[in-house]
Protein backbone atom coordinates (compact mmCIF):
# COMPACT_ATOMS: atom_id res chain seq x y z
CA UNK A 1 0.00 0.00 0.00
CA UNK A 2 1.09 3.55 -0.85
CA UNK A 3 1.43 5.71 2.55
CA UNK A 4 -1.70 7.25 3.37
CA UNK A 5 -3.57 5.81 1.11
CA UNK A 6 -7.07 4.52 1.82
CA UNK A 7 -7.52 0.97 1.80
CA UNK A 8 -7.10 -2.44 3.66
CA UNK A 9 -5.42 -5.31 3.11
CA UNK A 10 -6.55 -9.02 2.78
CA UNK A 11 -5.55 -12.44 3.53
CA UNK A 12 -8.13 -15.47 1.84
CA UNK A 13 -7.91 -18.80 4.03
CA UNK A 14 -8.77 -21.57 6.30
CA UNK A 15 -10.36 -19.41 9.29
CA UNK A 16 -7.88 -21.85 11.37
CA UNK A 17 -5.01 -20.35 10.06
CA UNK A 18 -6.44 -16.66 9.71
CA UNK A 19 -7.09 -17.09 13.76
CA UNK A 20 -3.10 -17.53 13.83
CA UNK A 21 -2.43 -14.79 11.89
CA UNK A 22 -4.74 -12.20 13.75
CA UNK A 23 -4.46 -13.87 17.35
CA UNK A 24 -0.74 -14.60 16.89
CA UNK A 25 1.06 -11.95 13.81
CA UNK A 26 1.88 -15.67 12.30
CA UNK A 27 3.33 -14.59 8.87
CA UNK A 28 3.69 -18.15 7.25
CA UNK A 29 6.00 -17.85 3.84
CA UNK A 30 6.35 -20.80 1.33
CA UNK A 31 9.33 -20.29 -0.74
CA UNK A 32 9.52 -19.44 -4.39
CA UNK A 33 9.88 -23.32 -5.36
CA UNK A 34 6.38 -23.67 -4.11
CA UNK A 35 4.73 -21.16 -6.45
CA UNK A 36 6.58 -22.56 -9.19
CA UNK A 37 4.55 -26.15 -8.57
CA UNK A 38 1.28 -25.49 -7.25
CA UNK A 39 -1.14 -27.15 -8.40
CA UNK A 40 -4.07 -24.82 -7.93
CA UNK A 41 -3.11 -23.77 -11.62
CA UNK A 42 -5.59 -21.64 -13.07
CA UNK A 43 -5.57 -19.21 -9.81
CA UNK A 44 -2.23 -19.49 -8.40
CA UNK A 45 0.35 -21.30 -9.98
CA UNK A 46 2.80 -18.72 -12.30
CA UNK A 47 6.34 -20.35 -13.98
CA UNK A 48 7.69 -16.54 -13.99
CA UNK A 49 7.30 -16.01 -10.32
CA UNK A 50 10.35 -14.72 -9.22
CA UNK A 51 12.14 -14.95 -12.24
CA UNK A 52 14.99 -12.40 -12.92
CA UNK A 53 14.84 -12.17 -16.48
CA UNK A 54 12.67 -13.30 -19.39
CA UNK A 55 13.39 -13.34 -22.36
CA UNK A 56 11.32 -14.49 -25.53
CA UNK A 57 11.74 -14.56 -29.30
CA UNK A 58 10.88 -16.99 -32.83
CA UNK A 59 13.91 -17.43 -34.52
CA UNK A 60 16.48 -19.95 -33.47
CA UNK A 61 20.25 -21.88 -34.45
CA UNK A 62 20.99 -25.41 -34.73
CA UNK A 63 24.72 -26.01 -34.62
CA UNK A 64 26.04 -29.01 -36.72
CA UNK A 65 28.90 -30.95 -36.36
CA UNK A 66 31.21 -28.81 -38.43
CA UNK A 67 30.85 -26.13 -36.38
CA UNK A 68 28.89 -24.65 -38.97
CA UNK A 69 25.17 -22.89 -37.47
CA UNK A 70 21.73 -23.25 -39.50
CA UNK A 71 18.89 -20.77 -38.33
CA UNK A 72 15.49 -21.92 -38.21
CA UNK A 73 12.37 -20.91 -37.03
CA UNK A 74 11.13 -21.52 -33.56
CA UNK A 75 7.79 -21.37 -32.15
CA UNK A 76 7.73 -18.85 -29.32
CA UNK A 77 10.65 -20.17 -27.03
CA UNK A 78 10.75 -18.75 -23.76
CA UNK A 79 14.04 -18.58 -21.28
CA UNK A 80 12.97 -17.99 -18.02
CA UNK A 81 16.46 -16.99 -15.63
CA UNK A 82 15.98 -17.65 -12.30
CA UNK A 83 17.54 -17.01 -8.99
CA UNK A 84 19.65 -18.46 -7.37
CA UNK A 85 18.52 -21.00 -4.54
CA UNK A 86 14.69 -19.67 -5.00
CA UNK A 87 13.98 -22.33 -2.31
CA UNK A 88 15.91 -19.46 0.33
CA UNK A 89 13.68 -17.29 -0.69
CA UNK A 90 10.30 -16.70 0.75
CA UNK A 91 6.90 -14.63 0.16
CA UNK A 92 3.73 -13.43 1.86
CA UNK A 93 1.29 -12.03 -0.02
CA UNK A 94 -2.29 -10.51 0.64
CA UNK A 95 -4.72 -8.67 -1.81
CA UNK A 96 -4.52 -5.14 -1.81
CA UNK A 97 -7.88 -3.38 -1.80
CA UNK A 98 -7.31 0.05 -2.98
CA UNK A 99 -10.76 1.92 -4.62
CA UNK A 100 -8.21 4.70 -5.98
CA UNK A 101 -6.39 2.02 -8.06
CA UNK A 102 -9.95 0.08 -9.11
CA UNK A 103 -9.16 -2.73 -7.00
CA UNK A 104 -12.57 -2.61 -4.47
CA UNK A 105 -14.82 -4.45 -4.58
CA UNK A 106 -12.69 -7.59 -5.08
CA UNK A 107 -12.59 -9.76 -7.94
CA UNK A 108 -14.58 -12.69 -7.41
CA UNK A 109 -11.55 -14.86 -9.02
CA UNK A 110 -10.53 -14.32 -5.55
CA UNK A 111 -13.15 -15.39 -3.95
CA UNK A 112 -11.43 -19.11 -4.30
CA UNK A 113 -8.10 -18.55 -2.25
CA UNK A 114 -10.19 -19.49 0.90
CA UNK A 115 -13.55 -19.41 2.65
CA UNK A 116 -12.80 -16.60 5.44
CA UNK A 117 -10.70 -13.28 5.19
CA UNK A 118 -8.95 -11.59 7.70
CA UNK A 119 -9.13 -7.72 6.99
CA UNK A 120 -6.60 -5.39 7.67
CA UNK A 121 -8.02 -2.33 8.59
CA UNK A 122 -5.01 0.09 9.05
CA UNK A 123 -2.79 -1.53 6.84
CA UNK A 124 0.31 1.13 7.49
CA UNK A 125 -0.01 0.12 10.89
CA UNK A 126 0.26 -3.50 9.62
CA UNK A 127 3.66 -2.76 7.61
CA UNK A 128 5.13 -0.44 10.34
CA UNK A 129 5.09 -3.65 12.97
CA UNK A 130 6.52 -5.86 10.24
CA UNK A 131 9.17 -3.96 9.19
CA UNK A 132 10.24 -3.59 12.99
CA UNK A 133 10.29 -6.90 13.46
CA UNK A 134 12.65 -7.90 10.68
CA UNK A 135 14.75 -5.24 11.68
CA UNK A 136 15.07 -6.37 15.23
CA UNK A 137 15.48 -9.92 13.99
CA UNK A 138 17.98 -8.99 11.37
CA UNK A 139 15.91 -10.43 8.66
CA UNK A 140 16.28 -9.25 5.60
CA UNK A 141 13.04 -8.54 3.69
CA UNK A 142 11.43 -6.00 1.08
CA UNK A 143 7.43 -5.21 1.19
CA UNK A 144 5.56 -3.32 -1.89
CA UNK A 145 3.19 -3.89 -4.00
CA UNK A 146 3.22 -6.28 -7.00
CA UNK A 147 3.51 -4.27 -10.52
CA UNK A 148 1.80 -6.19 -13.30
CA UNK A 149 3.29 -5.73 -16.95
CA UNK A 150 2.43 -7.38 -20.03
CA UNK A 151 1.86 -11.01 -20.75
CA UNK A 152 5.05 -10.78 -23.44
CA UNK A 153 7.32 -9.03 -21.17
CA UNK A 154 10.77 -9.62 -21.69
CA UNK A 155 13.57 -8.33 -19.57
CA UNK A 156 13.77 -7.98 -15.53
CA UNK A 157 11.26 -9.53 -13.71
CA UNK A 158 11.78 -9.94 -10.00
CA UNK A 159 9.45 -11.05 -6.88
CA UNK A 160 7.70 -7.43 -7.39
CA UNK A 161 6.44 -7.97 -11.00
CA UNK A 162 4.54 -10.45 -12.44
CA UNK A 163 2.60 -10.72 -15.67
CA UNK A 164 -1.22 -8.87 -16.22
CA UNK A 165 -3.30 -11.93 -16.18
CA UNK A 166 -2.53 -12.08 -12.64
CA UNK A 167 -3.67 -8.00 -12.34
CA UNK A 168 -6.57 -9.49 -10.53
CA UNK A 169 -4.92 -10.96 -7.87
CA UNK A 170 -3.77 -7.15 -6.96
CA UNK A 171 -1.27 -8.56 -4.52
CA UNK A 172 1.08 -6.58 -1.93
CA UNK A 173 3.85 -8.71 -1.10
CA UNK A 174 6.61 -9.12 1.74
CA UNK A 175 9.61 -10.94 0.33
CA UNK A 176 12.29 -12.25 2.55
CA UNK A 177 15.76 -13.63 1.49
CA UNK A 178 18.15 -15.94 3.01
CA UNK A 179 15.35 -18.06 4.45
CA UNK A 180 15.73 -21.83 5.63
CA UNK A 181 15.49 -23.56 2.14
CA UNK A 182 11.49 -24.25 3.37
CA UNK A 183 8.74 -22.63 4.78
CA UNK A 184 9.52 -19.43 6.83
CA UNK A 185 7.38 -18.73 9.88
CA UNK A 186 7.94 -15.21 11.32
CA UNK A 187 5.43 -14.11 14.43
CA UNK A 188 4.87 -10.41 14.73
CA UNK A 189 2.65 -10.52 17.63
CA UNK A 190 -1.05 -10.31 17.88
CA UNK A 191 -3.02 -8.38 15.30
CA UNK A 192 -6.22 -8.03 16.71
CA UNK A 193 -6.45 -4.48 17.49
CA UNK A 194 -6.42 -3.83 13.28
CA UNK A 195 -8.17 -6.62 12.02
CA UNK A 196 -11.03 -8.60 11.10
CA UNK A 197 -12.12 -12.19 9.90
CA UNK A 198 -15.41 -12.24 8.16
CA UNK A 199 -16.60 -14.80 5.42
CA UNK A 200 -14.95 -14.74 1.84
CA UNK A 201 -18.52 -14.02 0.61
CA UNK A 202 -19.04 -11.13 2.63
CA UNK A 203 -15.99 -8.70 2.16
CA UNK A 204 -17.43 -6.82 -0.95
CA UNK A 205 -21.19 -6.48 1.15
CA UNK A 206 -19.53 -5.41 4.15
CA UNK A 207 -16.62 -2.99 3.58
CA UNK A 208 -17.00 0.53 2.75
CA UNK A 209 -14.03 2.26 1.37
CA UNK A 210 -13.65 5.57 0.45
CA UNK A 211 -11.06 7.48 -1.76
Amino acid sequence: MKKGERGALVKFGKREHLLQLRDKGLLYMNNLAYFWEIEDKECRSDPFDGADKVARGHKGELFLPNGSKVPFVVTNWVIREHPLEPEKINIFCMYALRPSAGTFPVDERNLGFGDHALVVLNPQQLIDRIASHLKSHGINGKADLVEYVDDEHTGEVGPFRKLDRFAYQSEWRLVCSDGPGDVRKIWIGSIRDISTIMLTNEVNERLTISC
